[in-house]
């Protein structure tokens, strides 16, 4: 997996922060967290919900998350939130990265990346978080244009191939 940037590696460390779990979640519960979190950006319902999402990609091996500065392009964006809400934010959108990738993998029952798939939860994520927040990240718009115009699919190849090509094959690893 490409090395994480520090911005990216507090997200997830916020998205996983103090998380609850003795053991993995189980798929279902996966399954139900992705769903909550589809329903709803704010809240503790999300936070919990982001927080079993990304456990679970952590910790399955049913599931492989590749996450890096190409996939999660925003990472190191600064929004001019403050440090705790531009935190949230980043959080709320890695972790709806890994759902989208995710629930790709459980429903097409494959463990393979699917980059394309979490882009598409982002680019919905952040439109209803945009509701809450008033921020703009030039990287998540640019995806969203290139849903648009019917682009996105041949960018989230072109990522992953990419990785594949930086990654050797016994190195390629679950998200952890």
């Amino acid at each position: 997996m490409p090395a994480l940037r520090p911005i990216l590696a507090a997200a997830l460390a916020a998205a996983t922060a103090a998380c609850g779990y003795a053991a993995m979640p189980t798929q279902h519960e996966a399954l139900e967290a992705i769903a909550t979190l589809e329903k709803s950006v704010a809240g503790p319902e999300a936070l919990s919900a982001a927080r079993t999402i990304v456990t679970y990609a952590q910790m399955s091996e049913d599931v492989l998350v590749d996450i890096g500065p190409e996939e999660v392009p925003w990472a190191e964006e600064n929004w001019g939130l403050g440090d705790e809400r531009e935190q949230s934010c980043q959080s709320v959108l890695l972790a709806s990265f890994v759902a989208g990738d995710v629930r790709s993998q459980i429903k097409n029952s494959r463990v393979e990346d699917d980059t394309y798939s979490g882009w598409i939860f982002v680019i919905s994520t952040y439109n209803r978080l945009r509701q809450k927040e008033h921020f703009s990240s030039p990287s998540i718009e640019s995806l969203s244009r290139m849903q648009a115009n019917g682009t996105l699919l041949q960018h989230a190849r072109e990522v992953e191939a990419r990785a594949s090509q930086e990654e050797e094959p016994a190195e390629k690893k679950p998200m952890a």
